[in-house]
């Protein structure tokens, strides 16, 4: 056997430890990956998204008008139609039909830059079409919860649109356009209905946080887009155009893409934060139990050690004094 310099053997690494050390680390990599993954999937995933290429395209605006078959408004339709115009857009007009539903699934495809829904707005923020409700339709968006019943003042029953239908059903992305919902309470609470729009590619969500009465939504949309036209940035025309409404009280709001995405990254880290605790716990915890004994068994050897010296130190130290 070769001896050192010393004269003593070298040491040997131990290839238990050594793997031991191994599957720690691989299982810590492992669980960051998964918490990584579950928390980013508890976001829906919508923290990034590819930027859409517009060209030199023309700008087209719709109107999508689900009141007029209850609540028609032809100075409105002649106001805002004169607006879009002056704003530099093409202005295309759709009114309620028994269709709606697809009409809003294939809406993202459709290229608008700025999509006007005139529509009431239900539970949940959902959006009410001016399709006839039925149970025999669309089954599958009913048990998913991406569509669902809906009424004003008591009359009849009409399918509505939840932020489900949004992100699940429509198809194709808007190309970081700006949406504005005229109904009530579109940005009020949770906001999961410009959520859902900002997340299926729009770059601006526009809506009242509380009831608006329908002369007042009619007047500020009309306004917001002649600002719009006169130059405005959106955050200034939403702040101008929309007053409070003298019924309700109802403030025109909006929210943004890049603010959508602040917020969830905040929510992301303080749920990573969170998870990565409760993580070290459960790591660190089978590991203390583990090794808890052998720590155990060397402290007693220390103070065996310890206290072996005192015995031997005093037996010394009575030996000298009978020398004496």
């Amino acid at each position: 056997m070769p001896k050192t310099a010393t004269g003593s053997e070298p040491r040997r690494a131990n290839p238990r430890k050594s793997r031991s050390r191994a599957n720690l680390l691989l299982s810590i990599i492992i669980l960051l990956i998964l918490i990584v993954g579950i928390t980013a999937w508890r976001t829906d995933n919508y923290l990034w998204r590819f930027p859409s290429s517009h060209g030199n395209s023309p700008l087209r605006a719709l109107v999508m008008d689900q009141l007029a078959l209850n609540y028609p408004d032809p100075s409105f339709t002649t106001n805002i139609t004169n607006a879009l115009n002056g704003a530099g857009y093409s202005a295309d007009f759709s009114g309620p039909t028994m269709t709606a539903v697809d009409t809003f699934r294939q809406l993202p495809k459709q290229g608008y830059n700025l999509v006007i829904i005139r529509a009431h707005t239900g539970s949940s923020q959902s959006i009410i079409t001016a399709e006839p409700y039925s149970t025999s339709e669309f089954v599958a968006d009913q048990l998913a919860g991406r569509l669902v019943p809906a009424q004003v003042e008591g009359g009849p029953l009409y399918f509505a649109l939840t932020p489900k239908f949004v992100r699940q059903s429509m198809m194709g992305s808007f190309p970081e356009s700006t949406i504005i919902v005229m109904g009530c309470s579109a940005l009020e609470g949770s906001q999961d209905i410009a959520s859902a729009f900002l997340d299926r590619g729009a770059n601006f969500f526009v809506g009242w946080d509380n009831s608006v009465s329908i002369i007042h939504t009619d007047v500020s949309t009309v306004a917001l887009v002649r600002m719009l036209s006169a130059g405005s940035n959106l955050p200034e025309a939403t702040n101008r155009a929309g007053g409070t409404d003298p019924v309700y009280g109802a403030k025109l709001q909006y929210l943004d893409w890049n603010t959508l995405v602040r917020s969830r990254t905040s929510d992301l880290i303080s749920k990573l934060l969170v998870w990565v605790v409760l993580a070290s716990f459960l790591v660190i915890g089978p590991t203390t139990v583990f090794a808890a004994p052998k720590l155990i068994a060397s402290l007693d050897s220390l103070r065996e050690r310890v206290v072996t010296r005192r015995k031997e130190k005093l037996a010394s130290n009575d030996d000298q004094r009978v020398k004496k």
